[in-house]
């Protein structure tokens, strides 16, 4: 594969007179460097797969007989690149005519004798095993796992001498931070070779101030600087920061308010795990941890009692528990026995995926960060919340659970009661406090 003097912005002029797309001035940046090796660190909606999309779109045109590689974690992601290269082939008269779309075994387009193609990384890259290509752009680069970026891209490209694009949000130092600092230190004196960009979402003009105000208020400081400010953080797997859970632990030392209003999160045993629920108090300051109860090795019947008298003890508004697998059946005979001894605890379900895992985990992360709650000096609980991590799958997903060795159940039972805080009763944009004021919920 050779590269023409002027080529990218040949590219660029192609991509304005076939579609009327411009890019934004980092966007133009990104595109018009041609080092062997790309890598960008991307904030969301700074436009990677728009920039992606026509990047693949205009080599195709311009360099006949190309074979470009589109692949990510997971085949959906591929397929966003991929369908973006569709839409703007397809969508044009000048290049409709040209173009061929296979989409099985796995989505193809035939340009001009060149070949676009969407493959996802799978855990060890079997599907791209064999094959080679000019270009590899390898979406969500942080999340595809280290072994299929070296031991099965990297030759794809060696027999072509080709190009790899990476681009993606960051995730701690992985190996995709390694990629970029060589490019940060090699590019300088190699150009050619390497290249590396940090592109935060604001360097996108059409991305409003207001929108990235409103994120900064919504997520953690930590998930800020991550995904919107694409920085690389230290220790990027442990999800609560132990200076947080400290100020939380010291919190509570001083926390003499009175609630009115108490929730419960309940997190139901698994095999050698242990059956968690946590109480929590909702104020005019945040909330507080004022109970926990944590046991195993009991039936289910009597863990059905257990909870029971511990929320009736507390005297629990509305209780938050584990839906999923044998959680469904013990839900209904929890709602069973508050009903059989008069207890007026509301009890809901909350069925876990990695989705509603990981927004459960975050709201409770902002708590920590923000101050906005108060824990015990329970050693199970501060081991738990310091060694509670989220990590990559080898599907590319990402998982929040207890460090290899340690449990998380209390960490659960604590995110379930928050997220059963936000049930509490509003007024006016608050909750009712003890005293009758209305305080602003920081939920």
């Amino acid at each position: 594969m050779t590269f023409k003097v002027n080529e990218n912005a040949l590219r660029l002029r192609l991509a304005k007179w076939l579609w009327g797309w411009e890019p934004h001035p980092t966007q133009r940046q990104w595109l018009m460097s041609d080092a062997r090796t790309k890598v960008a660190s991307c904030g969301r909606r700074w436009g990677k797969s728009e920039a992606a999309a026509v990047d693949a779109a205009t080599v195709a045109i311009l360099r006949p007989g190309s074979v470009q590689m589109i692949v990510s974690p997971t085949y959906d992601q591929s397929r966003l690149i991929f369908n973006s290269v569709e839409r703007l082939i397809m969508g044009s008269p000048a290049t409709r005519g040209f173009a061929k779309v296979v989409k099985t075994p796995y989505p193809r387009l035939n340009i001009c004798g060149s070949v676009i193609a969407a493959r996802t990384a799978d855990e060890d890259g079997r599907n791209l095993r064999g094959h080679s290509a000019d270009r590899v752009i390898v979406d969500e680069a942080a999340y595809v796992r280290d072994c299929v970026i070296h031991e099965v891209i990297s030759p794809m490209l060696a027999d072509r001498n080709g190009q790899l694009v990476m681009i993606s949000t960051p995730l701690g130092k992985n190996h995709f931070y390694k990629a970029f600092m060589k490019g940060v230190s090699v590019g300088e004196k190699h150009p050619g070779r390497y290249a590396s960009f940090t592109f935060p979402s604001w360097s996108n003009p059409h991305i409003s101030s207001e929108y990235i105000d409103q994120q900064r208020q919504e997520i953690s400081a930590r998930q800020f600087a991550v995904e919107y400010e694409a920085r690389f953080l230290d220790d990027q797997s442990s999800v609560f920061r132990w200076e947080d859970i400290e100020n939380a632990r010291l919190q509570a030392a001083g926390d003499r308010q009175h609630y009115d209003y108490v929730v419960a999160g309940i997190d139901w045993a698994r095999y050698s795990d242990y059956t968690a629920v946590v109480v929590l108090g909702i104020g005019d300051n945040g909330c507080s941890v004022l109970a926990i109860d944590r046991f195993n090795g009991i039936g289910w019947s009597r863990q059905i009692e257990r909870v029971t008298g511990f929320l009736k003890e507390h005297r629990v508004n509305a209780a938050l528990t584990d839906q999923t697998s044998i959680g469904d059946p013990l839900l209904e005979q929890l709602r069973g026995k508050l009903w059989e001894e008069a207890i007026d605890t509301c009890a809901e379900g909350y069925t876990f995926t990695n989705q509603s895992k990981r927004e459960l985990v975050e709201n409770l992360s902002l708590k920590f960060e923000r101050g906005a709650i108060s824990i015990p000096n329970h050693e199970d609980l501060l081991k738990e919340l310091q060694y509670f991590e989220c990590e990559v799958t080898s599907s590319g997903n990402v998982r929040m659970n207890a460090r290899s060795g340690y449990h998380d159940d209390l960490v659960m039972a604590l995110a379930l009661a928050c997220w059963q805080g936000k049930s509490a009763p509003v007024s006016s944009g608050g909750y009712l406090s003890g005293n009758g004021r209305v305080a602003a919920r920081g939920w």
